[in-house]
């Protein structure tokens, strides 16, 4: 999948320019809330679609496409089958920031030894350091100073310098355990023994800050380690087996008891159960599930046990999507990460030429080798760039880990920043604001006919149609159809549908629809879609149907309005009628209606064009039929993932549970999150750079330096507490 990036958003400018002028108009004038049935449909094809706009279908039966897909392989023999496609485990997949945590975290051991480790140095460095001070017998007083600091400084440094020595070897020069062993130890050679070791006290020290920083975010997305699984209890021959899960076939039947996790996505086979289901949603309330009912791969089973038909490979079960998602290698890094990671390298070389210039030069014209090469590995402590190349990943991970525990998977730091720097955020209706079940609210039937039969030819034409709207008729006629007798059957999306029925031709759709079939309809000011029906030629009338709005769905909308973002859209391929009631319900800013795909697509396009530099597109839709919509937005955000697991392949994040309200969060988590590394980064710069000036005039040494790492850490800790704790905070609260 293709990354966006502010380059696409240029190349989407360009397309733009492209769009016919009529088009580009009509979309203008249904964004400025004029109603628009002027411009025809496309003639190419048949006719087509339906009412609303085009918006994924509710997931189809997938036991029964999957018991289709060679159902002789699976009876005849486990031995025979096709070789599975083989899973990735948990330990296989790179850490977000494993890399740089590795490189330049000092030390190891669990937390409890080197909280340990940092205490005893710490009394032996300040008895050590009392003892240097003391005015009682100087020479005494001297030997007990040396002594208590050597062993604190052994103590301290002995991980750091041992990791230091081996990324020497392997020619990391740059890396913060190498420069800080070589600023310590050549302290250490021109006498400033006492510093070098406070220096390593207070860089062990903000190390220990880190790794709390870090394993604060693994636990965050800790319930990544429970979504692998060994094996699989599965019924085979008459009884129950387990094998390993990539072995098994979509249509079995698995057998998951209490507190297992569902390793696999599935269908309740028989009977009912709850399911714990927060390591998806981050939601802690049971869900009760029936016969028939969706079980999500990621699900706890919290019944006594649950039979379950696979609807999915173990590969292509939700929590596996989630880990792949969660772990894409090609996930675009943010712009400011980028920089950081650039500017530090740069940094610490420069840090460094500086410092053997200043040790070298002064030390050969004036002979004082001892205070300029104090100098000298002072800058060497300052090149030490562990708290910009790590502090700065560890809030993303904070602020990404938070998201996700909320029940919100964000493709890496990238997208992320994307989401905080939200200008417009545009939203498909059906679906997103609504709940995306329509019910047939009136019939209206031409003069000659009657509603029964309005209803019926409406049903026979969209038997078919695997839409939202094509559902609701099917509901409210109630009848079985046989599918035989429809020929010629086609679909244009956004339009209509077409059929053929004992050779007459039904035509169902939305008025432009009719429109290009040449068909007066009848003007209705009732709220609502309309399904308009005609048989060959003649028109029949119209079914009216109703979506509501999910209960959070204004909300959502105040809550983005409250962070300062007035361009809140909703865009939709239904009525104007419903739509303008929606929208004034929610509160949007503008709304389009009457939409094709390809008008969407030009109202994305023209919002891009009128962003400013610095400012990104959000759009927030089902991950389905508006993946090309997702993929246009600079952050592409889909609503559920339930429905479909495709969700993960067409968007950069992921709101699992169907909560609109998660992305205001979302998109304010992210926010909080690049502030706190901006000002990080900005505090670490200033004061590194006031270490370096103060180290020139002989003011300050080696403690500063690492002071400054010392003062990074801890303010990262802050952030990251703030960022965790900060998911439903309000804005004023926030700042």
């Amino acid at each position: 999948m293709a990354r966006r990036s502010r380059k696409q958003r240029d190349a989407s400018s360009a397309a733009a320019e492209s769009v016919a002028e009529k088009n580009r108009s009509k979309v203008q004038s249904l964004l400025d809330d004029q109603p628009s049935h002027t411009t025809p449909a496309p003639t190419a094809g048949p006719v087509p679609g339906t009412v609303t706009e085009p918006e994924e279908p509710v997931e189809a039966a997938a036991v029964e496409a999957a018991e289709a897909a060679a159902p002789e392989e699976k009876t005849a023999s486990v031995t025979e089958e096709a070789p599975p496609e083989e899973p990735k485990k948990a330990s296989a997949r790179p850490e977000k920031v494993s890399a740089v945590r590795t490189s330049v975290l000092p030390g190891f051991g669990s937390p409890g030894f080197k909280l340990f480790q940092i205490i005893l140095g710490g009394v032996l460095l300040a008895i050590g350091l009392f003892f240097q001070f003391s005015d009682d017998d100087a020479e005494g007083a001297s030997f007990m100073s040396i002594a208590f600091l050597v062993v604190a400084f052994l103590i301290l440094s002995y991980e750091v310098i041992w990791e230091g020595f081996r990324k020497l070897v392997r020619g990391r020069l740059l890396d913060s355990d190498v420069l800080v062993s070589v600023g310590t130890i050549g302290g250490i050679f021109v006498g400033q023994f006492p510093e070098a070791t406070a220096a390593m006290f207070l860089y062990v020290l903000a190390g220990f800050f880190t790794s709390l920083n870090a394993s604060h975010s693994d636990a965050l997305f800790g319930a990544l380690e429970d979504f692998e699984v060994d094996s699989v209890c599965v019924a085979r021959d008459g009884g129950y087996t387990n094998v390993p899960p990539e072995k098994v076939w979509p249509g079995e039947i698995i057998l998951v008891r209490e507190n297992e996790l569902v390793p696999i996505d599935g269908r309740v086979a028989a009977g009912t159960g709850t399911l714990d289901t927060a390591m998806l949603t981050g939601e802690t309330a049971p869900k009760s599930v029936f016969a028939g009912d969706t079980v999500p791969a990621g699900s706890v089973v919290t019944s006594d046990e649950l039979q379950i038909a696979t609807t999915a490979s173990y590969r292509n079960s939700t929590a596996q999507k989630i880990l792949d998602f969660l772990y894409d290698d090609s996930a675009e890094e943010s712009r400011e990460g980028e920089f950081i990671r650039k500017f530090s390298k740069a940094f610490g070389i420069v840090v460094i030429v500086l410092g053997l210039a200043l040790g070298i030069v002064p030390s050969l014209l004036t002979g004082n080798w001892s205070e300029w090469m104090r100098i000298a590995f002072t800058f060497f402590m300052v090149a030490g760039t562990g708290e910009l190349l790590l502090q700065e990943p560890l809030c993303f991970e904070n602020g990404l880990g938070t998201a996700f525990y909320n029940g919100v998977c964000v493709r890496g730091d990238g997208p992320f920043e994307q989401l905080s720097r939200a200008e417009k955020v545009v939203f498909n209706k059906t679906g997103t604001l609504t709940n995306g079940e329509p019910d047939v609210i009136d019939m209206i039937p031409e003069e000659g006919y009657h509603t029964a039969q309005l209803l019926e030819a409406a049903a026979k034409a969209e038997a078919l149609s695997d839409h939202r709207i094509a559902k609701c008729i099917a509901k409210a006629y109630g009848k079985s159809i046989d599918t035989s007798e429809l020929v010629g059957f086609s679909e244009v999306p956004g339009l209509g549908v077409s059929v053929y029925v004992d050779g007459h031709r039904i035509v169902a759709g939305n008025a432009r629809c009719m429109l290009a079939e040449g068909i007066d309809v009848r003007e209705s000011h009732q709220a609502g879609n309309k399904l308009h029906v005609a048989v060959d030629q003649q028109y029949m009338g119209c079914i009216v149907t109703s979506d509501t709005a999910r209960r959070d769905s204004r909300e959502t909308v105040e809550g983005l309005h409250e962070m300062g973002i007035t361009g809140v859209t909703m865009l939709t391929g239904g009525a104007r009628g419903a739509a303008k009631l929606l929208a004034e319900e929610l509160g949007v800013d503008e709304f389009g209606t009457e939409l094709a795909p390809e008008d969407k697509k030009a109202a994305l396009q023209t919002f891009a064009q009128n962003l400013s530099k610095d400012g990104s597109l959000v759009f927030v839709g089902d991950g389905v039929k508006d993946a090309a919509l997702l993929d246009l937005a600079d952050a592409g955000v889909a609503l559920g993932a339930y429905r479909s697991n495709s969700v993960f392949d067409t968007a950069d994040t992921v709101v699992v549970p169907e909560i609109p309200s998660r992305v205001v969060n979302t998109i304010r988590t992210a926010r909080r999150t690049f502030r706190a590394a901006r000002v990080n980064t900005i505090i670490t710069l200033v004061l590194k750079a006031i270490v370096m000036v103060l180290a020139v005039v002989g003011i300050t040494g080696l403690w500063s330096a690492a002071l400054v790492t010392l003062i990074s850490a801890v303010y990262t800790s802050i952030a990251c507490r703030s960022i965790r704790a900060g998911w439903d905070a309000k804005p004023k609260e926030q700042d």
